[in-house]
């Protein structure tokens, strides 16, 4: 039995290094590395972990879970943890377990993971292998074989076990930065969450126009979460140009003049982290929606339902157009997910898109807006 299951992992780790597949089978490999470890971190067999550790490690890089396993083993045979252990602080993999352990103790982890596995590393929240790690590291801890294990094992393994105060306690002494890494850790965590944004600023024409002279914008937002480099948002905008003069509009076949002094817009934009550094965000976007120019006219409309009943309802008449936007926003983290920023967009609103619209309106303007998220 014992040759028979040393040839099917070996057979296994020959499959997993066939060139030029390294990428494409990381999430395979870990899987299947992680059904076989179950069984060898119980037994612990050290030279067959090792080599699953190098079969990840090959297809996936270096990460979090290769190197905590590396280190935990390092220590149990007491070997010098000084390399590993610099890397897997370099890292910030000590912030990346953290952040594991929370997830892992939300009710929805399994979603949480499911939306993001590659920042798990394709380990699954709660798997069977955490927790051998874990019984290790504390096993470690209360042994009295390892009670001479410098401070940075003894402060590593406290993190392996899920005792995160107790790793917080040892390391923040050490240096300025460490102090903050529960803060930097609870940001990181928000992000995770979708922010609702208020909006408030100046909407102006570029270029000569008659029609729409700088005007008082706001608005109301949705975007989701800052953890992805990509970024979505539904966003709805209004403008307010009281004393505008009025356009020529067709109304019931007849043409009207109509003074408005607003334009709603909804749209959907898609954004990409240029910079996420520190508390800050730069996010060029660009949005596409549907715009109206509110001309207080409606009308009623007169049909027959299925069954042949007259039925009768109110319809607005108002300018309808494409609304598309390009811009970029600054924003910086306050507190939770709480964020003040800064956006400026430039706006193609083709007003000629409606054919009842009978005076020429231009259709380039600017925008530079305030807002908070939250």
């Amino acid at each position: 039995m014992m040759i028979i299951r040393n040839l099917s992992l070996l057979f296994f780790f020959m499959l997993s290094m066939t060139p030029g597949k390294a990428q494409n089978n990381c999430e395979q490999i870990s899987t299947l590395s992680l059904e076989k470890l179950i069984s060898l971190l119980k037994k612990n067999d050290v030279p067959n972990i090792l080599t699953i550790m190098n079969t990840i490690e090959a297809n996936c890089g270096e990460n979090e879970f290769t190197l905590r396993t590396r280190l935990i083993y390092q220590v149990i045979n007491k070997e010098n943890t000084d390399a590993i252990y610099t890397r897997y602080i370099k890292n910030k993999f000590d912030e990346t377990l953290i952040k594991r352990w929370d997830n892992a103790s939300d009710t929805d982890y399994q979603n949480i993971y499911a939306k993001n596995k590659k920042s798990f590393n394709f380990v699954p929240l709660r798997h069977p292998t955490d927790s051998l790690l874990k019984i290790k590291a504390s096993a470690i801890l209360n042994s009295p074989s390892y009670s001479t294990i410098n401070n940075n094992d003894v402060a590593i393994l406290h993190l392996f076990a899920d005792d995160i105060d107790a790793y917080l306690n040892i390391m923040q002494p050490k240096s300025a930065p460490d102090k903050k890494m529960k803060e930097r850790i609870e940001n990181e965590q928000h992000k995770e969450k979708n922010t609702f944004g208020v909006h408030a600023g100046s909407f102006m024409p570029i270029g000569e126009n008659i029609y729409f002279k700088n005007s008082f914008t706001g608005g109301l937002s949705y975007m989701s979460p800052f953890i992805n480099d990509f970024v979505f948002d539904v966003h709805y905008k209004f403008r307010i140009h009281s004393n505008a003069p009025a356009f020529d509009f067709m109304y019931k076949d007849e043409l009207r003049e109509v003074a408005s002094n607003s334009s709603h817009v909804v749209a959907v934009g898609l954004g990409y982290k240029l910079l996420d550094k520190s508390r800050f965000i730069i996010l060029p976007k660009v949005n596409i929606g549907y715009g109206v120019i509110w001309t207080g006219l409606s009308e009623t409309v007169y049909g027959e339902d299925d069954e042949g009943n007259e039925t009768e309802f109110m319809q607005l008449r108002n300018v309808q157009t494409l609304h598309s936007s390009l811009g970029i926003a600054l924003m910086r983290h306050i507190k939770n997910k709480t964020y003040i920023g800064v956006e400026s967009n430039v706006h193609l609103v083709p007003y000629t898109w409606d054919g009842r619209l009978h005076s020429t309106i231009p259709s380039k303007y600017a925008s530079l807006e305030f807002f908070v998220r939250f």
